[in-house]
Formats: structure tokens, sequence, C-alpha cells
């Protein structure tokens, strides 16, 4: 699993959470975060992205530890709770979300 994958399920994830009623900085947050406005891999707002490939750094992303990196990840987004997003989700259902989004990129 690449950065790019594991940053656009874990936009995914929060996407779907905030589907309806959602706080105007939460959907400002995922407009500027979506990593499919653009043909290369980033985010609509570049700073997210790379605010997000500082916070990766050489972090190894496997399929097995990518539901904790994506928490982390979330956990530590200032300006913003976005923990709740991740509170009902299961490490189960996020591994079988990504083997499902994976398979349509190779």
């Amino acid at each position: 699993m690449t950065k790019f994958e594991l940053f656009a399920m874990i936009f995914y994830a929060l996407d779907a959470y905030y589907e309806e009623d959602v706080p105007e900085e939460i959907n400002n947050f995922l407009s500027d975060m979506c990593p499919f406005t653009f043909a290369d891999e980033g985010s609509a707002d570049p700073v997210i992205y790379e605010d997000y490939c500082e916070f990766m750094g050489n972090k190894e992303i496997r399929l097995e530890n990518s539901f904790s990196l994506a928490k982390e990840y979330v956990f530590q987004i200032k300006d913003l709770d976005l923990k709740e997003a991740f509170s009902d989700l299961t490490e189960e259902f996020w591994i079988q979300g990504c083997k499902n989004f994976l398979s349509t990129r190779r």
C-alpha cells in the first residue's frame, strides 16, 4: 500500500462518515483533502497532502498496519476533531475496504 493509497482510504472513511449533516469546517476540510480533484497524487489543497506525507515520513505502510496509521494521522489533525469518524469503524471493515479499493487500482 502506498502513501497515496492510504491517504485516499482515509479520505473515503471520513467522507463516508460525514455524508450527511456535515459541519461546515469538516466539509471544507474534506473538500480540500479530496485526493481525486487532480490527476496527480495529492489533495485539492496541496498543503494537506504535504502535511500528511510529513506525518507519515518513512513509515512502512502495509495492509496490516494501515488502520492504526490512519487513526494516528486522523487523531493528530489540529483544529478538527475527526476521532468519532473512526470510533465505530472496525479494523476488519477497514481491511475489507482497503482490499476492495486496492483491487481497483491494480
